[in-house]
This record gives C-alpha cells, sequence and structure tokens, in this order.
C-alpha cells in the first residue's frame, strides 16, 4: 500500500524527508515501528508507520496524508496482515475549513462502489464517525489481499483528483483543523494512539502524532 502512496505522490509532486525524529524507531513489547515523515511539496505533509509483531507474523503499514495548504480531507490508510487474513482501511476524515463538496465526492464515491461486495471490517462506535467521511472504506479477509493494491490505486486516484480542484485554505487555519482531530484522538482514543501511550506514554505519543504522523505544529 504505502509504495503505491508514495510513489504516486513522488511523482507529481516530489517528497522531501524530514528528518530529526527522534522517535524514528521505536523497539517496545515485542513491537517494532518505523516512522517515516516527508514533506510533500507543494501542499503537505505525507507519514508511514511500519510495524512487525509476534516475530514478524504480524505486520501492518499505516499511512496519513495531510494537506496544509490545500483544503482537502485527512487520508488515512491502514494495511494489516495477521493469521492469514488481511484488513484495508481507505480512510477520509473531514478536518476541512469547508466541507467537501459533494461535485469532489464523487470520484470517491465510485471507488467505494466498485468494491461494495467485500467483507466489511467490523467495528463498534467510534467518536470520530461524524467526522469521517461516508466513501470512507473498510474490509478485511482473505479476499481483501489480491485487491489491497488496485484498492489504494484508485483510491488515491479520487485523492489525486481533488488535489487538482481543491482550493487553497490558510494552513494554520488548516492545521488548527488536524490539531482538534488529534486532540480527539487523545481525549476520547483510537487504537494507534491507545497502543503508543501504552508503550511510550502519554508525553511521547503526542509528540510523534502532532510533530510526526499528523504533523500539525
Amino acid at each position: 500500500m504505502q509504495e503505491i502512496i508514495i510513489s504516486g505522490l513522488q511523482n507529481l509532486y516530489g517528497l522531501e524527508p524530514v528528518i530529526g525524529n527522534p522517535y524514528a524507531k521505536i523497539d517496545k513489547s515485542g513491537m517494532h515501528f518505523k516512522i517515516t515523515t516527508y514533506k510533500v511539496k507543494g501542499f503537505g505533509r505525507l507519514s508511514v508507520i511500519d510495524m512487525k509483531a509476534m516475530l514478524g507474523l504480524m505486520k501492518m503499514e499505516s499511512v496519513v496524508v495531510n494537506a496544509e495548504t490545500r483544503d482537502l480531507p485527512l487520508y488515512s490508510g491502514d494495511l494489516i496482515l495477521a493469521a492469514g487474513k488481511c484488513t484495508l482501511l481507505q480512510e477520509f476524515y473531514n478536518t476541512m475549513v469547508d466541507p467537501l463538496t459533494e461535485e469532489a465526492k464523487a470520484p470517491y464515491r465510485k471507488v467505494k462502489e466498485k468494491y461494495k461486495t467485500l467483507p466489511p471490517y467490523q467495528t463498534g462506535p467510534r467518536w470520530y464517525d461524524e467526522i469521517r467521511y461516508d466513501f470512507t472504506l473498510g474490509a478485511s479477509g482473505k479476499e481483501v489481499k489480491p485487491l489491497q493494491q488496485q484498492i489504494t490505486k484508485d483510491y488515491l486516484h479520487a485523492y489525486l483528483e481533488n488535489v487538482a480542484t481543491a482550493p487553497r485554505c490558510d494552513p494554520e487555519e488548516k492545521r488548527a483543523k488536524t490539531q482538534a482531530y488529534v486532540d480527539g484522538l487523545f481525549k476520547n482514543g483510537g487504537p494507534a494512539v491507545d497502543q503508543f501511550k501504552k508503550l511510550i506514554g502519554e508525553e511521547a505519543a503526542r509528540e510523534v502524532f502532532e510533530r510526526y504522523v499528523f504533523c500539525c505544529r
């Protein structure tokens, strides 16, 4: 998944690695994390988290694309491989200055419709459900693995269409919207945030997510 997003953004916009992350590698409690952050030239940031656990029997990669100078949704992708099962999430959150128009939603909805027969990823209610766009996809099962790359390509294409037409916005105002989302994760919980808080403590987890994952400060 990450290779598709990295190469797509690199080819169109160019990526510049962000150096100096003291938490670029975290090895604790049998879990191994690698965190890489890039500047996406012209509009925002990209972060990638690689995780391995259970002696490599569980692997996860997470990608976050966060626009700063254009008013776009927060794009978050996760690929989890464990116990022979593949789980793919392609999620989009309303951290926008102005809500996404119906016209801009259309390409994403076409992708969601294309893969509607995949077994859904089941979760309980989450506090952020109300700001997660309805064209988000969550699928889990053996049949997802051979399709995960094409699904990622299709969603990335929809996102890049959105980039091309998205209005410019004030970076400080946009970062404030993202910061509010991150504050919500720390106040109300989220799978990744909760895991990092247990591993390295809340203060360090805050620095990781605010500076190197969601890049809002």
